[in-house]
């Protein structure tokens, strides 16, 4: 884009003209300050941190940080992760440190600006290495961004903040409806006397072929599902797989997956995953995924489903897990895994429950999700009038 071409007052920077790389560096055991922060203590998306460690939990040389200046996820940066101190102190060597040059950009619109798609899509494309892909300070502060001028980075700010603290105000409303979730479920549960399994309480339970299909590819006959498209509560398709008609038929006719069975990541790191089959079609699974038809006459679906989610079924889960190179939830262990005995009016009444407060949880989250998008949408937006 020349000059000529840029919306009136912006400009073309460096991003080492508009951002100081601080890079001084700390002994965990010698410093005073109390708070250590590690990426793992950061969210995608969020300016905010909300949890942290102490010095005392790493070893080898950090980073100091001052109240104010940015920490940024330099090593997988497709993570997302790029925050605000509130306090002194130190960081995991694997972020950078920055701060805003005032002279050239609004201190206050920086990190705003490197949440922005334009920013971190950058990032990402600069990125060195496979395994862990990291930037080089050297690298990013020559890269060149839109920048827009003061009096609209200061609108920006302004209306950024609003939108920060409608996310932060629904995140905690969020955090308030997933633990009246989790009450819910356990008061609910608790009151059984007797458990069964869940064998007995279902029609089928079954998982996807052991066996590779030939000709896995973008397009095809039918959709292949494996542990990969299997979230805590959905189905999730970054990238579709499909097989031809003839792989399918083998596979569906030991494992015929319907709409609405509930499926269960049992291998791998996913492994306790628990979502329906949201597809009106048929679909092959791998077998790291199994789903559970559950008999109508015995029990309610949503009863079986949170409580598979339950935290408590989670951490079972986790501990019935075998296996080395891939841990593993085996068919046997699903099946016989106790679930609390109640009438099934009961469990009705427990499932319509759940169903209805896990609902409040997803409207949280979604407009979460919404506030994010639009926060890094309106730099682009306005960039491209």
């Amino acid at each position: 884009m020349t000059e000529q071409q840029l919306p009136e007052g912006w400009q073309m920077v460096k991003f080492g003209d508009i951002a100081k790389h601080i890079s001084k560096r700390v002994e965990p055991s010698e410093t005073d300050l109390e708070i250590y922060v590690g990426l793992e203590h950061l969210d995608p998306d969020s300016l905010k941190i909300k949890r942290h460690g102490v010095p005392g939990d790493v070893a080898g040389q950090k980073l100091l940080v001052k109240k104010g200046q940015i920490i940024f996820g330099k090593r997988r940066a497709y993570q997302r992760k790029v925050a605000v101190a509130d306090w002194d102190c130190i960081c995991s060597a694997h972020a950078m440190v920055l701060e805003a040059n005032p002279k050239k950009v609004l201190p206050e619109f920086l990190p705003f600006f490197m949440q922005s798609d334009a920013f971190m899509n950058r990032a990402v494309a600069i990125s060195e290495g496979s395994l862990s892909p990291t930037i080089k300070w050297k690298i990013l502060a020559q890269q060149e961004f839109l920048i827009p001028p003061p009096a609209k980075q200061k609108s920006y700010v302004s209306i950024l903040k609003k939108i920060a603290s409608t996310i932060q105000l629904s995140e905690e409303a969020l955090e308030s409806a997933n633990l009246l979730h989790d009450v819910l479920g356990i008061q609910s549960y608790s009151v059984a006397e007797r458990f069964e399994t869940l064998d007995s309480l279902c029609l089928k339970i079954q998982d996807g072929t052991h066996f590779s299909p030939k000709g896995i590819g973008s397009s095809g006959d039918y959709q292949y599902v494996t542990s990969k498209n299997i979230r805590m509560g959905k189905m999730e398709f970054l990238e579709r797989e499909y097989i031809s008609t003839e792989e399918h038929k083998k596979i569906y006719a030991r494992c015929d997956v319907k709409k609405d069975d509930i499926l269960l990541t049992k291998d791998g790191a996913n492994t306790g995953n628990v979502c329906l089959n949201e597809l009106d079609c048929e679909i092959s699974l791998l077998s790291s995924v199994a789903f559970l038809r559950v008999d109508p006459d015995k029990a309610d679906r949503n009863y079986i489903y949170y409580w598979l989610m339950s935290k408590i079924t989670q951490r079972d889960i986790s501990s019935q897990m075998a296996g080395n190179a891939i841990t593993r939830l085996t068919l046997k262990k699903i099946k016989s895994m106790k679930i609390p005995r109640l009438e099934l009016n009961q469990q009705r009444q427990v499932g319509d429950l759940l169903a209805r407060s896990h609902a409040s949880v997803e409207t949280f989250n979604h407009k979460i999700e919404q506030l994010r998008q639009l926060n890094r949408s309106i730099l682009a937006a306005e960039a491209e009038r």
